[in-house]
């Protein structure tokens, strides 16, 4: 019918030029991906044997590797790749560098600490593992190449999903809501972006923010720390 429309009518770009972005970017960083899922295990290992990344060193680390991962992803794939797809793209690349420093200041000040346990904490742990390791799986599970996975720190939405599932094992406290705000945004930016291509990735993306914000948001009966 004349006049009809599609959401995908919308689209800047075709869903073959957004994907073709991941294969770029892994092959301008390769192999440092490798290092990264190494270091995700690790952590994760760690984590689930009880080991908190807090004290004078571990909490400060992690949120100055959760800045640089936010730094680079914002550089490197929105405002350079997806930037020359999507005019949009350079100007959400600010809300992660935003994300970035806030991480970074509050690292430098020694007021994050990642050391919630029980089941908030839990299911921290298990949305991290998703966003480490699930996440490269859904593009040869789509049907593409192992090229396009995308990885941690390199790619937005699994660096959104990791600090999200972060956020779980910090204690509540004044800076729980905006570093969770730009992840969030972000995400329902992402889910919605690939709904309207028709991928069903989308609901990947969908599920992992209501995950995350209820994680981040359910109660934990422990004594306020120092984030």
């Amino acid at each position: 019918m004349a006049g009809s429309w599609a959401p995908e009518d919308f689209l800047l770009f075709s869903p073959r030029a957004y994907w073709r972005l991941f294969a770029l970017e892994n092959a301008a960083v390769w192999p440092a991906q490798l290092l990264l899922i190494a270091a995700g295990a690790l952590l994760l290992f760690g984590m689930v044997r009880g080991r908190r990344p807090s004290g004078r060193w571990g909490g400060p680390a992690l949120g100055l590797a959760l800045a640089a991962a936010w730094f680079w992803a914002g550089w490197q794939f929105l405002a350079l790749r997806y930037g020359a797809i999507n005019w949009a793209a350079p100007m959400l690349a600010w809300g992660f560098y935003a994300e970035g420093a806030l991480l970074a200041a509050l690292g430098l000040s020694g007021r994050l600490a990642f050391t919630g346990r029980g089941t908030r904490a839990g299911a921290g742990i298990g949305l991290l593992a998703a966003a480490l390791f699930a996440w490269p799986l859904l593009a040869p599970l789509d049907g593409r190449p192992w090229q396009e996975a995308e990885v941690f720190a390199i790619a937005p939405d699994p660096t959104a999903i990791a600090t999200l599932a972060l956020l779980a094992l910090a204690p509540r406290s004044r800076w729980t809501v905006p570093l969770a705000i730009v992840p969030a945004l972000w995400l329902a930016i992402s889910a919605l972006t690939l709904f309207t291509m028709g991928a069903w990735q989308g609901w990947a993306v969908f599920a992992a923010l209501i995950a995350g914000l209820v994680v981040c948001t359910a109660p934990r009966k422990e004594p306020a720390g120092r984030l």
